[in-house]
């Protein structure tokens, strides 16, 4: 396989790979906030539950996209990074491929 496509495949990856890990601690995290307000323990922030920061949590937990969420619109990002990745890397090999191959004219002023 072309160096250049491993190294996009691989780049795609990590960003997903770093993207669905963090979702995921991310969701942890916050279900640990929501329990540590749900005082009956039911699952939800109900009326003797309320206070200021249990309201901006429910707020928040509205808004909140899920690990689900996450695995299908971390793919689009992960492959843009991918691309970008090997983008780079190709144009680093071409780079090098010119510069090791250029033909220096001021080599033959020299001899005459």
């Amino acid at each position: 396989m072309n160096r250049t496509l491993k190294i996009g495949i691989i780049a795609a990856l990590l960003v997903y790979g770093c993207g669905l890990l963090y979702t995921y601690y991310s969701n942890i995290k916050f279900e640990e906030r929501v329990a540590f307000y749900d005082t009956d323990k039911n699952g939800l922030i109900d009326n003797k539950e309320i206070t200021k920061n249990s309201v901006a949590t429910a707020k928040q937990m509205t808004k909140r996209k899920t690990t689900k969420q996450a695995f299908i619109m971390l793919i689009p990002l992960s492959l843009i990074f991918g691309l970008f990745a090997g983008g780079i890397s190709f144009l680093f090999r071409k780079m090098k491929y010119i510069d090791d191959n250029e033909i220096d004219y001021r080599k033959g002023d020299q001899n005459k």
